[in-house]
Order: C-alpha cells, then sequence, then structure tokens
C-alpha cells in the first residue's frame, strides 16, 4: 500500500469523527450554555469556555489522535500490520466521538456516569465489526 494511500486511510476516522462533532456542535449551538467545560482533571471539570472554545480544544483532540495514528501506520514494517492500526484509529475515534458529543449534549451539566461505559463499548463494538469484515481481506 503507498503512504499516500495508507496516510488517507489513517486520517480518515478521525476527520469522520470531528465532522460528526461539528454536526452536533451547529445542531446544539443555540442550546448550550455560554460557559462550558474545556479541560478535565481526575476531579471533573477545572477549566471553562465559550462553547467555541470547547469546539476548538476538540479540534485538537481530533488532530493529535490522527497525527499519533498516522507514525504508527507509516512506521509499520509489516503490510499486516497496517490492519489492526487502522482498526484501533476507527475505535479510538469513535469513542472520542461519542464522548465529545455527549460532552455537547450536557451542555454545561455534568456527563452521566453511563456515558463513560458507553463511549468505549461504542468503539468497542466498531473495532469488532471491523476486525470481523475484514479478516478475510489481510
Amino acid at each position: 500500500m503507498s503512504p499516500a494511500r495508507l496516510a488517507g486511510l489513517t486520517v480518515a476516522p478521525f476527520v469522520a469523527g470531528l465532522a460528526v462533532t461539528v454536526v452536533a456542535y451547529f445542531v446544539l449551538r443555540d442550546g448550550l450554555p455560554r460557559r462550558m467545560p474545556t479541560h478535565f482533571g481526575t476531579g471533573g471539570a477545572d477549566d471553562y469556555g465559550s462553547p467555541g472554545q470547547a469546539m476548538a480544544g476538540n479540534l485538537v483532540v481530533y488532530a493529535v489522535e490522527g497525527v499519533l495514528f498516522l507514525i504508527k501506520s507509516l512506521t509499520d514494517e509489516e503490510q499486516r500490520a497496517v490492519r489492526p492500526t487502522l482498526i484501533a484509529a476507527w475505535a479510538v475515534s469513535v469513542t472520542t466521538t461519542y464522548f465529545l458529543c455527549s460532552l455537547l449534549f450536557a451542555g454545561d451539566a455534568a456527563v452521566p456516569a453511563y456515558q463513560y461505559i458507553a463511549a468505549p463499548a461504542a468503539g468497542g463494538a466498531v473495532a469488532s465489526v471491523g476486525w470481523f469484515l475484514s479478516r478475510g481481506k489481510a
């Protein structure tokens, strides 16, 4: 697989996740509070900003994840090592998208505790489906 194709395949999950998050932002924009959590520590939200600042932070999250997975995929020496990397990229992107959208839906309220389980469960489900669908192509 060419490096350019591999780069596109690796970054695609994070571009898709960002697109979903941006759509959710524009759908919810009028109902969002003027101050939203923008940073979280072990005790919960510890910094607040405007919804625009929260979306800028989301962009940074997707960019960092995309770059890290891109570096990983381009350094895979064996072609068969690419499949698990791409599946993991989709799983991480879905987990991130689910959680960031749940933050938008929560606004300035606390995210319900079950969302901390549902987000990685959604990512795990995507990874399982991806693994199953790609197993004949490896």
